[in-house]
């Protein structure tokens, strides 16, 4: 048997689907037709489809206990957008905040050549922002791999 290596969809809970939808508007994100308003956001991007779901729906939806949406704790996933240049990153970094995000680690000079930077959503989904110049990016934004 074999499974394709590629992923179709991430859906993040959230603990208020309008106010999580309204924060990546601010990113200036743009919501497929096929959301649900206040029950389920659907945002396409060039690598796979980001979903906003109430927690608590997608714990059920799972057969998962639930947690408090905006639990701090770290939920060892995070999500990554790779830019073009350490300036980007930073810039990126910059809009997020001013979107309503936070910042969970700054921009700084990574051990393998880059540049990362890890920023959270209000509900605290981890995403890292980053410039890795060995992994030239293509005409849809997405890095090249050897």
């Amino acid at each position: 048997m074999s499974i394709p290596q590629r992923f179709s969809l991430v859906t993040l809970g959230v603990a208020d689907v309008e106010a999580a939808t309204a924060f990546y508007h601010r990113l200036g994100w743009h919501e497929a037709r096929s959301s649900v308003p206040g029950e389920v956001a659907f945002f396409a991007t060039p690598g796979g489809v980001v979903a906003l779901w109430q927690t608590a729906e997608l714990a059920k939806d799972a057969a998962l206990p639930t947690f408090h949406a905006n639990a701090p704790a770290f939920r060892a996933v995070a999500l990554a957008i790779n830019l073009g240049s350490r300036d980007e990153v930073d810039d990126a970094v910059g809009d997020w905040v001013l979107a309503g995000g936070s910042i969970s680690k700054a921009p700084a000079a990574t051990e393998w050549g880059g540049y990362s930077g890890y920023v959270a959503d209000p509900d605290g989904n981890l995403w890292e922002l980053a410039h890795n110049p060995g992994w030239p990016l293509d005409e849809r934004g997405l890095p090249q791999l050897d």
